[in-house]
């Protein structure tokens, strides 16, 4: 991976949760920050196929790792340049010397 494959600017959001009146907690979606990140679509195997019929997406979404990026979680959500939501499945960092973060995130499936 070299910073030349980090064609897509991407944005992170965390819910946010405020109280209302009647004490129900409700929230919408804010973005903690953006970044470019590249962008790796699975193709093959029978879950990915299927998901795929049912108009999910996955993918492989790498970013560099950093203080604010590392603290990503599965609770958050990324948004592509058209706007689209990402659910993030699961976070790792493959390398081990904590230069990149590489995300499991689904399209087309609930925030």
């Amino acid at each position: 991976m070299n910073a030349g494959d980090l064609r897509y600017h991407i944005r992170f959001q965390e819910r946010a949760e405020i109280e209302d009146e009647l004490g129900n907690v409700i929230g919408d979606w804010e973005t903690k920050f953006s970044c470019f990140a590249a962008f790796k679509f699975l193709r093959g195997g029978e879950e990915v196929m299927a998901g795929r019929l049912a108009g999910r997406q996955p993918a492989i979404i790498t970013v560099r790792s950093s203080d604010i990026s590392r603290r990503v979680d599965t609770a958050w959500r990324i948004l592509d340049r058209q706007d689209q939501p990402w659910n993030i499945r699961a976070i790792t960092d493959e390398t081990g010397k904590r230069a990149w973060l590489t995300i499991l995130a689904e399209s087309g499936v609930a925030t």
